[in-house]
C-alpha cells in the first residue's frame, strides 16, 4: 500500500496553476471525442438558460478556440473563455494576447453560437502570480476597479456573467479575510451595474479542509455557484503515479490516497448548499516514469508527468497495444502500464465508465453540476 502524502506535499498538490488551465484545455477539447455521452446527463433538451436541470459548465481556452467544432451546444449550459489576466491594480491586461483573442472574430463566432442555442456566455477573469494576487487582495480600490471594468465589458459583449479565478494555495486568516470581502465587494458592484449577471469563482478542491484563502460559506452567499476544481489531487511532481481526481480512497486519512474527491465533496456540502457547487472533473491523465507497471508506482526520480488524453493514447496505441492495466476500485478510475523502449510508465485514464460514475455521483449529491 502507498501511504498518503506527508503534510508538507499536501499544499503543494494545487500550487500548479498550470494544471488547472491543462485540465480545462483536455476536458473541453475532448467534449465529444470519444468520451461519456454527457447528453444523458441532463434532461430536458434543448434549453434555455436555466431550464437544464443539471448546470453543464465548459471552460474554452484561449488557445483551444480552432479545436471547438464538436462542442455539443445543446448540453452545454455555460461557455466560459479562458481567460482575461487581471493586473494586481485592477485592470485588465488588454496588451496580453488573452485579451486579443477575447476581442477576435473566433471567439465572437462561437459566443454568437452559444447565444442561440440559449447557452450562457461568460469571460474568465484570472491571476495566478503570488506577488500579483497579494497586492491585489491587499488594495480595495483596485477591488473596484476590476468590478466596474467587468461590468462595461459585460455590457460592450452582450455577455451574461464572469467566472473568477484567482489561484493562490497558501494562506493566512488575512488573505482569507480579504479574498472574502473582494468577491463581496466585486460581486455587488458587478451586479449593481449589470443585468442579472452570473458570477462564479473557481476554488481548489482542497479548500475545506486545508488551509486556503477559500472561505467556501461566504462565497457561496456572495456568487451564484462555486466551481470546485475536483483535479489533480495527482499532479507531474508527485512522488508516485497516481489518478487525477480519485473519487475515493482518503479512508478517514488511512488511504491510499491523501485525499479524494468525495470527501472533498463532503466537506463543501458542510459550508454550503448542494445547489451552489459545480464539481469539475478531468478529460485527461497524467503520464508518469516509474520504475515498475504498477499502479502508484513511485516515480522515477527527476522525471515529471506529462498530461494525455483518451485520443492522444489511442494515437500512440497506449490503450490497445499494452497488456498491463485495469481498473482501480478506490479512485474507481482504469489505469494503463507500458514500456516505451527506455523505460515504464504508467497512466491513470478517465474514460466513459469513470466519467459516468462521476456524472452519477454528482446527481447523488444534488450538487449544481458539472464542470469542464
Amino acid at each position: 500500500m502507498v501511504l498518503p502524502f506527508s503534510r508538507k506535499h499536501r499544499w503543494k498538490l494545487f500550487s500548479f496553476s498550470t494544471l488547472t488551465i491543462l485540465g480545462m484545455v483536455f476536458f473541453f477539447g475532448l467534449f465529444l471525442t470519444k468520451g461519456v455521452d454527457i447528453r444523458k446527463f441532463i434532461s430536458p433538451i434543448p434549453h434555455n438558460q436555466e431550464s437544464s436541470k443539471y448546470e453543464v459548465f465548459g471552460f474554452a481556452p484561449y488557445w483551444t478556440l480552432d479545436k471547438l467544432d464538436n462542442v455539443d451546444w445543446d448540453t452545454l449550459t455555460t461557455f466560459a473563455y479562458f481567460s482575461v489576466p487581471l493586473s494586481s491594480d485592477g485592470t485588465f491586461d488588454r496588451e496580453s494576447h488573452e485579451w486579443q483573442t477575447f476581442e477576435g472574430k473566433k471567439l465572437n463566432t462561437l459566443f454568437n453560437k452559444a447565444q442561440s442555442h440559449g447557452v450562457r456566455k461568460v469571460f474568465t477573469l484570472t491571476q495566478m502570480e503570488r506577488e500579483a494576487i497579494e497586492a491585489f487582495l491587499d488594495d480595495p480600490e483596485a477591488w473596484e476597479v476590476s468590478a466596474y471594468e467587468t461590468a462595461d465589458v459585460l455590457k460592450s459583449r452582450n455577455l451574461d456573467g464572469v467566472s473568477i479565478d484567482i489561484e493562490y494555495a497558501k494562506s493566512n486568516d488575512e488573505l482569507r479575510e480579504q479574498f472574502s470581502k473582494f468577491v463581496e465587494v466585486y460581486s455587488q458592484i458587478v451586479r449593481e451595474n449589470s443585468d442579472n449577471p452570473y458570477i462564479t469563482v473557481s476554488v481548489l478542491a482542497s479548500s475545506a479542509r486545508f488551509n486556503k484563502i477559500y472561505d467556501i460559506e461566504r462565497l457561496s452567499q456572495s456568487t451564484d455557484a462555486i466551481f470546485m476544481m475536483a483535479y489533480d489531487f495527482y499532479y507531474p511532481g508527485s512522488e508516485n503515479a497516481g489518478p487525477s481526481a480519485p473519487l475515493y480512497g482518503y479512508n478517514s486519512g488511512k488511504g491510499p490516497f491523501w485525499y479524494d474527491v468525495s470527501t472533498a465533496v463532503d466537506d463543501f456540502l458542510a459550508k454550503a448548499p448542494a445547489d451552489k457547487i459545480i464539481m469539475g472533473v478531468p478529460y485527461y491523465g497524467w503520464n508518469y516514469t516509474t520504475s515498475s507497471p504498477v499502479p502508484n508506482g513511485e516515480k522515477l526520480y527527476g522525471t515529471r508527468a506529462v498530461a494525455t488524453t483518451n485520443t492522444k493514447a489511442d494515437n500512440n496505441n497506449l490503450i490497445t497495444t499494452t497488456p498491463m492495466g485495469g481498473w482501480d476500485n478506490n479512485a474507481q478510475v482504469s489505469w494503463r502500464s507500458y514500456w516505451d523502449d527506455s523505460s515504464w510508465r504508467v497512466v491513470y485514464m478517465e474514460d466513459e465508465k469513470s466519467l459516468s460514475i462521476k456524472y452519477d455521483f454528482v446527481k447523488e449529491k444534488n450538487l449544481k453540476g458539472v464542470g469542464i
